[in-house]
C-alpha cells in the first residue's frame, strides 16, 4: 500500500496528494483527470488514492506485515470521492487512521462506492481481471525514520504528546465530526507555529492561553539546548508530528531469520495469484529511510528472484540508478 495507507508521509516532502491534513489533497480532486499535471504531483507515497478516485483501481488489497497496526485486519466497503465543500479527496471509512488525518467524510458527501471484499484469499484466488502488484521493500523490514531525528532532545517522544490524537468514543457521525473538528484545529495550530518558526525562527506572540503554544515553547527550548537554531528543520518536525496519532509508524528491523519467514510468506502469496500482473512496481524506500539501508540490497535481490521464479519476469528496470530520477522505484 502507498504512503497514504502505510507510512503516511515522506519526510520533508510537500505534495498535493499527501494524506495529511497539512496539505490534504489540494489543489483538488479535479487534477486527477489532467494527466501531465497529475504526474507532476505524484510520488512514491501517494499514487494509489488519486488512481482509485479516478476509477483506475477498483479493489485495493493491502497485505501488511504483522507489525503494522495502523489499520485493523478486516474487509471493508468504503466510498472515495470529492468533498463537496473543499474539493479534496476524502473517504467514508471510520478507521481511526483516516479520522486522525481528518480524511473521513460522511457517505452522503462523497461517491464512487467500492466493492465488498469479504474473503481476501478467495478474492485473490478467483480474481481474473488485470491488476498491479506493488511491492514495498519496507514490508520485509521497517524503520521509522522519525525516531532518529533530533534524538538528543528526545524529539519523537515529545511530539507524540503534542500531536496526540484522542479517538472518538463511538462510531456515530456526530461524534466523529466533533473529533475531526478538534483535530483540524489542533493540526492547523501546530502547522502555523511550525511555519512561523521556519520563517521567523521564533514563536509568534499570542494573547490567548494556548496549551499547544506552551508545549511548543518548551520543545523549542529543549531543542536549542542541544542544536543550533539554523540546524532545526521545523518543516520536518511537523512532518514527524503528523505521523503521531493513536498508533506509531511501524518500526521493526527484521533479523535474518525473520526475513526468511517473510520471504516464505511472500512466496506463498505469489503462488495463489492465478495470473501474472500487468505491472509490477517495487519501491526501495531507502532515501526516506523506511527500509533499513543495511538490508535493502539483500531484500531486493531476494524479492526479484521470487518474482522471476513465479512470473518468468524479464530483467527489471532499475530506475533508482538513473541520477535524473525523482522517485526511487524499480519496475519489473
Amino acid at each position: 500500500m502507498d504512503r497514504s495507507m502505510y507510512g503516511k508521509v515522506e519526510p520533508g516532502t510537500l505534495n498535493p496528494y499527501q494524506c495529511t491534513l497539512r496539505t490534504g489533497t489540494s489543489p483538488g480532486s479535479d487534477i486527477v483527470y489532467e494527466k501531465e499535471e497529475l504526474f507532476d504531483n505524484l510520488s512514491i507515497e501517494n499514487w494509489i488514492m488519486p488512481g482509485a478516485y479516478a476509477g483506475h483501481f477498483q479493489n485495493l488489497i493491502w497485505i501488511k506485515p504483522p507489525w503494522a497496526q495502523q489499520i485493523k485486519e478486516s474487509s471493508q466497503v468504503f466510498s472515495i470521492g470529492k468533498d463537496k465543500k473543499s474539493g479534496t479527496i476524502r473517504v467514508d471509512c471510520k478507521e481511526n487512521y483516516f479520522i486522525s488525518e481528518c480524511l473521513y467524510k460522511n457517505a452522503k458527501k462523497i461517491n464512487n462506492v467500492g466493492e465488498n471484499l469479504n474473503d481476501i484469499r478467495k478474492i485473490i484466488e478467483k480474481y481474473d481481471s488485470p491488476y498491479i502488484l506493488d511491492v514495498d521493500l519496507d514490508f520485509f523490514s521497517t524503520s521509522n525514520p522519525f525516531k532518529k531525528i533530533y534524538e538528543k532532545a528526545s524529539l519523537y517522544e515529545r511530539l507524540k504528546e503534542i500531536y496526540k490524537f484522542v479517538p472518538p468514543s463511538s462510531k456515530s457521525n456526530d461524534v466523529i465530526s466533533e473529533v475531526i473538528e478538534k483535530r483540524e484545529k489542533q493540526l492547523n495550530t501546530l502547522e502555523k507555529l511550525c511555519l512561523h518558526l521556519k520563517s521567523k525562527r521564533e514563536l509568534p506572540e499570542i494573547e490567548e492561553d494556548c496549551k499547544l503554544y506552551e508545549m511548543f515553547k518548551e520543545l523549542r527550548s529543549v531543542l536549542l539546548e542541544h542544536y543550533e537554531d539554523k540546524d532545526i528543520d521545523w518543516e520536518l518536525i511537523h512532518d514527524a508530528g503528523c505521523t503521531c496519532d493513536d498508533s506509531e509508524l511501524p518500526h521493526h528491523v527484521s533479523t535474518m531469520e525473520e526475513l526468511d519467514i517473510m520471504f516464505a510468506s511472500f512466496k506463498d502469496f505469489l503462488e495463489i495469484l492465478n495470473r501474472c500482473p500487468v505491472v509490477i512496481t517495487m519501491s526501495r524506500s531507502t532515501e526516506d529511510d523506511y527500509t533499513p539501508f543495511e538490508n535493502v540490497e539483500y531484500i531486493q535481490d531476494k524479492v526479484i528472484q521470487l518474482l522471476k521464479e513465479r512470473f518468468n519476469c524479464k530483467e527489471p528496470v532499475l530506475d533508482y540508478l538513473d541520477k535524473n530520477s525523482e522517485d526511487e522505484i524499480t519496475s519489473v
